[in-house]
């Protein structure tokens, strides 16, 4: 069954049907609307009522940070009077996606996995937006994942330069996301709540698109518009535990020694003051999106592809080596159901040396592995971030098949080799200009992020 074909469809899948999923600007239409009968805005299942509103403020940070700004801008706009109202917005976008105009907001051409400049000056403009706001006043932040990168303002001694190498000191050296982010959150003057605290007295909505397994809010973009129960000394264990303070900047490793007198304080003004006024809204996750696409490939329109469908639930977390051995053995015990599709969501990890300098992230790194796993056999794998960029390379992930291997090995390419260099996407890049075979998924931006989809079609 997994010919030529099964890869076609699998990565028509990801395109026409994963995708469209996983859409940020419908999931946040869907969260957030405008209910003329009785002038309120609806988010969720909260009702704000635009009477007592002087001005409303968007801000935000994200891979999907364009289509869930328009779709707040398409709600505004809906009502002249609530229009009116919308005194602009700032939001840090991925790199060309700044390219889009809206009405009323600047976009921000930040960048990921490393933050630059435009990272730190849409931090800067962001927080004066916010420094002018009242009681009478509404803020809508858009939140999705990315943020932690393209939102950026390091604190007081840590210059940029710095800050960026300790993001990748961070993301190539193996800790999970929320301990990623606990660190973050430490080095930052955005993250950990900090960015709603500039409008303290505004009343504040986050609609978030999340690419954290289990939706946890203060990790999702560092949580800069939520409260942030970690320390300093929460920090430095993260750091210590993964055997990473050593190659944190001298900056960064004063500053968290040097420790936080204002978290308490913090953390007594959310509990007294912020949290009655503030709401977080989850308008779509990995969870939801698989959830979906179980359903839809269920369904005889999809028979072609698939005559029996496995959602795994547990989400797919921790080293990468692990999870494609897992997902191995799962695969192995229901091969002889020919046909059936398995599918996971999550995000595993990729523990990167420092004297390596390949170009790849988790999803090609496990779609190599998984092409060694599955030699000779009959089967198809696909491994795919929904934001269409896999940590340093141009591609979204990979489709591979029982032949990719040995089609590598006859054109002398080890897999052996890019897989110690961490050069996945080398990998593939070489053997499609070697075969004329199509293997790498390359969308670009897709203006969403809800984490890692991986299917193996047997």
């Amino acid at each position: 069954m997994n010919d030529c074909s099964t890869t076609d469809r699998l990565r028509s899948l990801f395109r026409d049907v994963i995708l469209p999923l996983a859409d940020a600007y419908s999931a946040t239409r869907a969260s957030f609307s405008w209910s003329p009968a009785d002038a309120a805005l609806v988010v969720a299942d909260t009702r704000i009522s635009i009477g007592a509103l002087e001005h409303i403020y968007l801000v935000g940070a994200g891979k999907a940070g364009v289509p869930m700004a328009r779709a707040v801008v398409d709600t505004l706009q809906e009502d002249e009077k609530l229009w009116d109202k919308f005194a602009g917005g700032t939001v840090n976008v991925y790199r060309e996606q700044a390219e889009t105009t809206l009405p009323r907001v600047t976009f921000f051409a930040a960048d990921h996995p490393n933050p630059n400049q435009a990272s730190m000056d849409g931090a800067r403009a962001a927080l004066a937006l916010l420094s002018s706001t009242t009681a009478h006043d509404l803020v809508i932040a858009v939140i999705s994942g990315g943020g932690s990168s393209l939102l950026t303002l390091p604190q007081d001694g840590i210059c940029l330069d710095d800050f960026r190498t300790a993001s990748r000191v961070l993301v190539t050296g193996g800790p999970a996301i929320q301990d990623i982010n606990t660190v973050r959150k430490h080095l930052s003057l955005v993250k950990g709540g900090r960015l709603r605290m500039a409008a303290p007295d505004a009343l504040f909505v986050t609609l978030i698109l999340s690419d954290v397994i289990g939706d946890d809010l203060s990790s999702i973009a560092s949580g800069p518009t939520v409260p942030d129960s970690t320390t300093c000394h929460d920090a430095i264990s993260v750091l210590e535990r993964y055997g990473l303070w050593g190659r944190m900047p001298e900056s960064c490793r004063l500053h968290l020694l040097k420790g936080d007198p204002g978290e308490e304080d913090r953390a007594n003004l959310w509990r007294t003051h912020l949290a009655p006024r503030t709401h977080n809204v989850v308008v779509a996750s990995n969870a939801v999106v698989l959830a979906s696409l179980s359903r839809l490939l269920s369904g005889p329109q999809h028979s072609a592809l698939a005559t029996q469908v496995y959602l795994e639930s547990t989400p797919v977390t921790g080293p990468v080596d692990y999870a494609v051995e897992s997902h191995f053995n799962r695969a192995k015990a229901l091969a002889g159901t020919p046909g059936s599709l398995l599918l996971w969501g999550g995000e595993p990890v990729v523990s990167v040396p420092p004297d390596a300098h390949g170009l790849g992230g988790r999803m090609l790194h496990y779609a190599l592995m998984a092409a060694e796993r599955i030699v000779g056999r009959d089967w198809t794998v696909l491994a795919s971030g929904t934001d269409g960029i896999d940590g340093t390379s141009p591609s979204a992930g990979a489709v591979v098949t029982g032949d990719t291997i040995n089609l590598a090995r006859k054109y002398g390419l080890d897999s052996e080799v890019y897989l110690a260099e961490f050069n996945s996407y080398g990998f593939f890049r070489d053997l499609e200009a070697c075969s004329g075979t199509r293997f790498l998924i390359t969308t670009g931006p897709t203006g969403t992020n809800v984490n890692d989809i991986m299917l193996w079609s047997l």
